[in-house]
């Protein structure tokens, strides 16, 4: 291996450095570039793309609608037995709590409340 002197050690790491901080700014660039170009307004339909559009039958457009009304019950059930399946976890256990849960509760919130009660020191 190559025997480097303290200064020149310093201007290698200081090269890599340097190197790697101009490395990682293009692509944070790049990453920005995509993500402007992916998010950019769409721009205005033209006038023959809106007359294409509305040659549509009006059957289609019956069934199309019919398409997102079921696709919105199915997504509202499908959040309905979500929250139903997550409810149970959300309640306290019923009925009494055993005394090991009442003394932890209890040392907690004398503990949260000390936090806010301080008293002045003793004289």
């Amino acid at each position: 291996m190559i025997n480097f002197d303290n200064i020149e050690q310093a201007l290698l790491i200081t090269v890599i450095g340097v190197v790697l901080i101009f490395v990682v700014l293009l692509v944070m660039w790049g990453f920005m570039a995509l993500l402007v170009r992916l998010t950019a307004p769409r721009p205005e339909p033209t006038e023959a793309q809106t007359a294409a559009a509305t040659s549509v039958t009006d059957d289609a457009a019956v069934a199309t609608r019919r398409k997102a009304a079921v696709v919105a019950v199915a997504v509202a059930l499908a959040i309905e037995a979500e929250r139903a399946r997550a409810a149970p976890l959300l309640q306290s256990a019923p009925g009494p709590i055993s005394p090991w849960q009442a003394t932890l509760r209890g040392n907690a919130l004398s503990r949260r409340a000390g936090a806010f009660r301080r008293n002045p020191p003793a004289r």
